[in-house]
């Protein structure tokens, strides 16, 4: 019971995350590339590599992407969760 409750909950959780990037609600999925481009910023500076000052090749794109991916394995994962907690 305990598992299935668990896993409910993280499937909900993924699959909220998963819509939000997939989908770019609030502008998640731009906030992401710009904080993975200011993160690779920083640590240009740290490190003074200078090939990591340029923006990162992956764009918004890889963020909706990841989300595709991630939106129906919180679904899947919530199936899983319901199934374990109706046999138990």
């Amino acid at each position: 019971m305990g598992t299935g409750i668990a896993l409910l909950v993280f499937g909900l959780v993924s699959t909220g995350g998963g819509a939000m990037c997939l989908f770019n609600l609030r502008g998640t999925a731009d906030k992401a590339a710009a904080r993975r481009n200011a993160g690779r910023a920083v640590t240009a500076a740290r490190t003074m590599d200078l090939s990591l000052t340029e923006p990162s090749q992956l764009g918004a794109w890889f963020f909706r992407l990841m989300g595709a991916f991630i939106l129906p394995a919180g679904l899947a994962l919530c199936l899983v969760a319901l199934v374990l907690m109706t046999e138990g």
